[in-house]
């Protein structure tokens, strides 16, 4: 009796109820009282493939292609699930757990669902099914394995009992759901939900690893590593940095921090100092602190996960992370530390017993995103879709959040829709799982009014006379007006952010047009391709020109520094950010100018941002002729209560009630969302993909990918794609769907080849978004 080709059933329930129960008992977690959380987490595990043991499965797993079955035939999750859930009854389990655990049983190679849906499922034809599959078992053959597997009650593996346990299930189905009814609406709680997450989590996890790690690899992946406590101490005595004013308000800072204490009731701190004064630093040495004082008072060893907004500040933390490590004198180990976004290489290395592994693909994809290191730095994304979510993959590593340290850095890049339900459930998470949060910012919305400041931010702010702004939002200008009005500074460089990619080219044309010399202007946007865009990049870091026209883009943590930024109206914290481009490192007087650019029908800012954030951002800054950087910590303070105020928390409210409902899928309501409308992104409509075939590498990478796709096997196909992606990725672009000049599709994908590469791309501008008059 097999649960995987030429695998023990016995041998995988056993594996992975030793799994979860490790998993478990690595954590200190207040869910539920102790014991009745092992013992549900154990029968979970124990029960999860239970179904497997009927004869359809048994023929399909010993011979895929042969089976001539219907697929529900062949299926086991909901056996499995309603054989728990009258087993749990027998064990005087109440009804809100015993429906907990058949949700998560059942859905355990799915996405969560609504708990009350799927009792609404349960009709005869699914009874006649289920009842199919019993009469399939070998009884005789199932007792073995379940004694081998450590469950010895031979009472319960008959067929009689089988029989019996479904009819009971089904006669009780009506009043489970009128249970779950009446459930939904008295409870206001966060914690069931947890709850949910935790346990599905677990049995994931522990499924996924024993299968395709356990089975597979000779050494311990589920070992816990040391991470020395003065690691970024040690890292910073190698380093010599000049003594300038900015680099010693930058010591003093994380001196600071250093010597902020810890109180382990306290769960929430934050770090809010100006641009470029050494958070990322100062932050990992905090959260090394608090693991050591945890792990001494608790017991328990917390993973660190750093979380960040955008993929181009990951590679820089990433980085610095190796740098750290490496002056350290510690080799590469993703068991210590690791990336993970959904461009990260499929690559884990590690070391034991003075034993090298690398992994092989499978295995270091199921590690990689199941978070098996200390420490990972990984997007907002990640952080938050996994506990706003009822997909399989990304709920996996919930479990590792329990007694984590959590590093929101660039928090105010978190839209506000969100903030009530992430204060809520972080506050349940902190509370139920043992969580710490550190959030860090250079505009901090401080929408954790209780969090701990580990320095005193006034005299980090206050001091600093880097830039001045200066509004100018009195009247609106046309590109062509605002190009002809700009002062121009012999020896000065220059920063424009446009609100647009089209404003942004409109911008760049009218420049040459003012007699701008294109050899001293580069253009930065999303419609150039990430390989040419960080080459632009580090030409500018170069010096390699004078004038910058970009969009957003490079507000995203891209270290650069101007003598001058000109930034487009935008709500108050991107012009902060903006103005973290300019005079970063304090050498001149640096000067940031707020412009308010129209299309002749409306701003453009108007295109991309809510009207209630440019309104406050407009009359904070009216009325004054210039700001210094000191007094930027108090406005930004203004503007994110008054922001606050003014915002809605409707959709939070309606996804709160979605939570407490376990409503993990469906339609939305007027009360409700289902858990998996979540989105941290909101699209700004339909995108197509685009590989722009820019070089020779990159038509390699394209033969490569059409080689991948003619491959048979599709396991090898993604196995090679994922190591094909990083490279791939690097010539991809995301244009409008709607765009009028759209390229030719192949293989599903946007492609512009070399042979058209001049009529769809502008080798300065990048996409080509309108014809120019082609004759095909």
């Amino acid at each position: 009796m097999y649960s995987h080709p030429h695998y023990l059933l016995s041998e995988h329930m056993r594996g992975v109820e030793q799994l979860s129960s490790l998993f478990l008992s690595e954590k200190s977690v207040r869910l539920a009282e102790p014991m009745l959380l092992s013992q549900m987490n154990r029968w979970i595990a124990l029960f999860h493939d239970l179904g497997k043991s009927h004869a359809f499965f048994q023929q399909y797993i010993q011979s895929p292609d042969a089976f001539q079955g219907s697929p529900a035939l062949k299926s086991h999750a909901l056996l499995s699930a309603v054989l728990l859930a009258v087993f749990l009854k027998e064990k005087g389990i109440d009804d809100f757990w015993r429906l907990l655990a058949f949700l998560v049983v059942k859905r355990h190679h799915g996405n969560l669902d609504d708990w009350l849906e799927e009792l609404k499922r349960m009709g005869e034809e699914t009874k006649d099914l289920l009842k199919r599959q019993v009469e399939a078992v070998d009884y005789s053959a199932l007792a073995e394995q379940m004694a081998l597997a450590g469950f010895e009650k031979e009472e319960n593996w008959t067929k009689e009992t089988w029989m019996a346990w479904v009819d009971e299930f089904f006669t009780e189905a009506r009043s489970l759901r009128r249970f779950i009814m009446s459930w939904n609406r008295r409870n206001e709680s966060l914690v069931p939900y947890v709850q949910a997450l935790f346990l599905f989590s677990l049995l994931i996890d522990a499924d996924k690893s024993e299968a395709g790690i356990v089975q597979k690899q000779p050494w311990s992946f589920s070992k816990r590593k040391d991470v020395p406590v003065d690691l970024i101490l040690r890292y910073k005595q190698q380093q010599s940095w000049h003594q300038t004013g900015l680099n010693q308000l930058r010591e003093q800072a994380f001196q600071e921090v250093d010597r902020a204490p810890i109180d382990l009731r306290q769960h929430f701190y934050r770090l809010n100092l100006p641009t470029g004064m050494g958070k990322t630093l100062a932050s990992l040495h905090f959260a090394l602190r608090l693991r050591e004082k945890i792990e001494q008072e608790q017991g328990v060893k917390p993973r660190i996960i750093y979380s960040l907004p955008f993929l181009s500040v990951i590679d820089q933390t990433a980085n610095v992370l190796r740098e750290v490590f490496s002056v350290n004198g510690v080799e590469e180990d993703h068991q210590l530390w690791l990336a993970h976004h959904h461009l990260a290489d499929i690559r884990y290395t590690t070391k034991q017993d003075d034993e090298r592994y690398d992994v092989d693909y499978e295995a270091a994809k199921l590690l990689i995103e199941g978070w098996h290191s200390e420490l990972i730095v990984t997007t907002f994304v990640q952080l938050f879709e996994t506990i706003f979510s009822n997909r399989n993959a990304s709920l996996r590593k919930f479990h590792r959040l329990a007694n984590s340290i959590v590093l929101i850095d660039e928090v105010q890049a978190v839209p506000h829709r969100y903030w009530l339900a992430i204060r809520q459930l972080f506050a349940v998470m902190a509370e139920e799982l043992g969580c710490y949060f550190l959030f860090s910012s250079a505009t901090d919305p401080k929408w954790f009014p209780e969090a701990v400041s580990l320095v005193d931010e006034q005299v980090y702010f206050q001091p600093l006379s880097r830039v001045t702004l200066y509004p100018h939002i009195d009247e609106s200008w046309t590109i062509e007006e605002f190009a002809r009005r700009i002062q121009w500074e012999e020896g000065k460089t220059y920063l424009f952010v446009l609100n647009t990619i089209e404003s942004g080219k409109a911008f760049y044309h009218a420049l040459l047009e003012e007699g701008g010399d294109e050899t001293e202007i580069t253009f930065l946007s999303t419609h150039i391709p990430p390989k040419e865009r960080l080459r632009r990049i580090m030409a500018v870091k170069r010096g390699e020109y004078r004038i910058v026209v970009s969009t957003q883009l490079i507000e995203a943590g891209v270290d650069v520094d101007f003598d001058v930024v000109y930034r487009d109206i935008a709500p108050l914290d991107s012009i902060q950010q903006a103005a973290g481009r300019c005079n970063r490192h304090g050498r001149r007087k640096g000067e940031v100018h707020v412009v308010r650019l129209t299309d002749n029908r409306r701003l453009y800012a108007s295109y991309i941002y809510d009207a209630i954030r440019l309104d406050i951002t407009q009359k904070l800054l009216k009325g004054k002729r210039e700001v210094e950087e000191g007094q930027f910590l108090q406005l930004i303070t203004s503007y994110f209560e008054t922001l606050a105020a003014r915002m809605s928390n409707a959709e939070s409210e309606r996804l709160l009630k979605g939570m407490m409902t376990l409503y993990f899928d469906g339609e939305e309501t007027i009360d409700r969302i289902p858990v998996s409308h979540f989105r941290l992104i909101e699209g700004d409509g339909e995108k197509i993909n685009v590989f722009i075939e820019l070089d020779e590498e990159a038509a390699d990478v394209f033969r490569e990918y059409e080689e991948i796709l003619r491959l048979g096997d599709r396991w090898e196909r993604r196995k090679r794609f994922a190591a094909l992606k990083s490279r791939f990725s690097q010539y991809v672009i995301a244009i409008p769907a709607k765009v009028d000049h759209r390229p030719p599709i192949v293989h599903g994908i946007g492609y512009v080849g070399r042979d058209s590469l001049n009529d769809f791309y502008d080798e300065t501008l990048g996409y080509r978004t309108k014809s120019e008059g082609l004759i095909w």
